[in-house]
């Protein structure tokens, strides 16, 4: 027979309304939080010369919210956004609850073909700025438990070119700091800048 007995600390907080309140309020600055983030990004991209397709920005931004990845609240900031049926160019941020901000690059289809050969070759760059390779076969998870991911430079060239070939997709990614509340939006847009030099070689980073 399945126990509906509550545990202490269950018992503690299910008959106030405090703590969900609290969780709302933090979730909507989030959001707002990813809102300025969005700008931030656009307005980075109005600055840089990076040879984007005119498609992979059509799309715009789209800033996304749920309460049960892996059983927790999340927010996520999808800009640039370009998804069709085979093809992505998207650089996501994620905030996860209890976890961590993460920022993940996603080539996919002929976008990843077409970036393919400067992936590897750059190599040394991307291992040497700390992102991480997502390794499964499911492109859909986006957290860094249960190995989803490794960091670049813990592979020789050889297993980084095999890994950069093996799916129709790629994703790069760097966790950050939840504590680091002040610095998210810089830090990501660092990050967002420094994917887009690499991809773009001929301007280094």
């Amino acid at each position: 027979m399945e126990n509906f007995d509550l545990t202490p600390e269950e018992a503690s907080i299910i008959g106030s309304a405090h703590f969900i309140r609290l969780k709302n309020s933090a979730i909507d600055k989030v959001m707002g939080l990813m809102g300025n983030l969005q700008t931030a990004l656009a307005a980075y991209d109005r600055d840089t010369d990076f040879p984007f397709e005119p498609e992979w920005l059509l799309q715009g931004g789209k800033i996304s919210r749920g309460e049960q990845y892996k059983g927790l609240p999340w927010v996520m900031l999808d800009y640039p956004r370009y998804f069709s049926k085979t093809d992505v160019f998207a650089f996501r941020t994620m905030f996860w609850w209890g976890h961590y901000f993460s920022a993940t690059l996603h080539l996919a289809g002929k976008v990843k073909v077409h970036f393919s050969t400067t992936l590897e070759n750059e190599y040394t760059k991307l291992a040497e700025a700390g992102f991480q390779v997502y390794v499964q076969e499911n492109p859909w998870e986006h957290d860094f438990e249960n190995g989803n991911y490794c960091f670049i430079d813990t592979l020789s060239l050889d297993e980084w070119k095999t890994l950069v070939s093996r799916n129709d997709f790629i994703k790069l990614a760097k966790p950050f700091v939840i504590g680091h509340w002040g610095e998210i939006i810089t830090d990501v847009v660092k990050a967002y800048a420094t994917l887009l030099s690499i991809l773009d070689h001929k301007r280094g980073v």
